[in-house]
């Protein structure tokens, strides 16, 4: 048998390296989804240890990475750094808009909210205007007094919460499709399939009759 191309071994260790680091997982952990020693799993990473396909899908399972990633026909995903901090604040000035204009569309006064509430009326006025956070379960108990469910103050749709909740939801929807859907779903080739179909439920009911009598037409 010829011996292993030490350059590719090298290639195929640094990007084991790099997946691991892009999404923060430690040797330690790789090392015991392989269940192997943390010193033989560095070697995995330098080349110097004879990785397995079947150790290459766990590790691309555990670090959720498509296997093309390992031979260079797919890139590491990478979503766009949030700005966790500016994010919190923005958000806690957009809840406090969000508040106050249902305080007014109850048609409460800011005195007769903070009365209802039980607290100082300085203290909802700060809240209103984004200057001070508002306590999760403090939250609650406004959203009853304004008729009003905690989603009213979730981030909405194009925000990074709003595109996690979608990209949760799709993923979850996947799942519970049978597998030939799911095959189906990611085969390039079925692509025109699945635009043909967006279209068509884009469409209203006149539209939908036109295209199928163009359909009989045709057929007959």
């Amino acid at each position: 048998m010829s011996e292993i191309n030490p350059e590719r071994a090298k290639i195929l260790g640094d990007l084991v390296e790099k997946a691991r680091e892009h999404f923060g997982r430690t040797k330690k952990e790789c090392a015991a989804v392989l269940g192997m020693k943390s010193g033989d799993y560095s070697k995995v990473e330098t080349g110097e240890y004879p990785v397995s396909l079947p150790q290459l899908e766990a590790l691309a399972l555990f670090l959720n990475i498509p296997m093309g990633y390992f031979w260079g026909s797919e890139p590491l995903q990478t979503e766009s750094e949030i700005d966790f901090e500016n994010l919190i604040a923005l958000r806690h000035r957009v809840i406090g808009v969000l508040l106050s204009q249902q305080r007014l569309r109850t048609r409460q006064s800011l005195a007769e909210l903070a009365e209802a509430l039980g607290m100082e009326e300085d203290l909802l006025k700060s809240y209103e205007m984004g200057q001070e956070p508002i306590p999760y379960l403090h939250l609650e108990q406004i959203c009853r007094q304004l008729d009003v469910s905690v989603s009213y103050f979730l981030d909405d749709v194009h925000g990074p919460l709003g595109r996690h909740e979608a990209k949760q939801k799709l993923e979850r929807q996947f799942k519970r499709m049978p597998p030939d859907m799911q095959a189906f779903l990611i085969n390039p080739v079925n692509v025109s399939y699945l635009d043909t179909a967006k279209k068509l439920s884009e469409m209203d009911v006149v539209q939908l009759r036109q295209v199928a009598e163009s359909l009989l037409e045709i057929t007959y």
